[in-house]
């Protein structure tokens, strides 16, 4: 599809805009905020933020002088964003806040074409964390809360972050909400004070740890991380208030993972089905005998990890 002017662009969404209010359906909010956050996003580079969709607002960070992130199509590095706040979906004026990221994560500088994509839409509020290496790329530490079960029609999906890593790089490593992650996948994050943070996997491998804690989560399972509400400034914000919990097959979960809007992504894929009761009773078996790694279900081993240690 040929892709308009950034300018031209920006006033197409906001006549658009009041054309979604009157016909006030969900899934042409939903489709039209997609739609729009594909041509928009489409040149975004390693460690910038793309403006997706109407409406999200930024703050920069204090040293940061003329910032300008306020429309569709929008720009800006990475690391002049301090916080990050979506808009949850409002049928009735056609909103619904997308925004995406391409990160370099800890991939190396000799492979600029290859980026972690961060998808962010929905009720989504992402503020970026001191990272414990000064040296490290932006946004690799951040903070995460997201709307939870707040899809407004079958079509929608849930508020919440998807992330994909560059296929055949191996694992990426960053932090959430005090949460060390580890993946090599496409997992769907969500996070509040109430539920705690949820990692789905989609396809791929995730390790998470906290409070001393080791889990992996394989394809077709979900795990929680207990989160507590922490004050940091004037900022209230969430982070781990507990270890990572044992794994569960997102059977249930299922139809609402399929209705992430995945075609945003570099990669193509397809959703994992939930594992089957069998399969998991394998993956705890050996969950339990202390295994991260080696036979499926689980990933396997890699010089870094060894097979039993937690």
């Amino acid at each position: 599809m040929p892709r308009l002017p950034k300018p031209l662009f920006a006033a197409f969404v906001l006549c658009l805009a009041p054309a979604l209010a009157q016909v006030a359906a969900c899934p042409n909010v939903v489709e039209a905020a997609l739609a729009a956050a594909d041509q928009a996003c489409a040149e975004t580079g390693r460690n910038q933020a793309c403006y997706g969709n109407l409406s999200l607002t930024a703050e920069a960070q204090p040293s940061v002088a003329n910032f300008v992130f306020n429309q569709v199509g929008d720009i800006v590095s990475v690391a002049s964003l301090q916080t990050l706040r979506l808009e949850p979906m409002n049928e009735g004026s056609g909103i619904w806040g997308v925004a995406l990221m391409q990160l370099q994560a800890n991939l190396p500088d000799t492979l600029p074409g290859q980026n972690v994509t961060f998808l962010l839409f929905g009720d989504v509020e992402l503020t970026a964390a001191e990272p414990t290496d000064p040296n490290a790329a932006p946004m690799t530490a951040f903070y995460l809360q997201t709307g939870v079960g707040d899809a407004a029609c079958e079509e929608a999906p849930e508020s919440g972050l998807l992330v994909q890593t560059p296929e055949g790089m191996g694992e990426v490593t960053f932090n959430i909400n005090g949460v060390d992650v580890d993946m090599g996948s496409t997992v769907f994050f969500q996070a509040n004070e109430t539920d705690g943070m949820t990692v789905s996997t989609l396809e791929g491998h995730a390790y998470v740890r906290a409070e001393g804690s080791e889990q992996v989560i394989v394809p077709g399972t979900w795990a929680r991380i207990p989160m507590k509400r922490i004050v940091r400034g004037a900022r209230r914000l969430l982070a781990a208030g507990g270890a990572p919990e044992l794994p569960q097959a997102y059977e249930a979960r299922a139809r609402m993972l399929e209705r992430l809007p995945l075609r945003l992504l570099k990669r193509r894929i397809q959703v994992a089905p939930p594992l089957t009761r069998a399969q998991m009773r394998r993956l705890l078996q050996r969950l339990h005998a202390g295994e991260l790694c080696g036979q499926e279900p689980l990933p396997p081993c890699r010089p870094n990890r060894r097979r039993g240690q937690r």
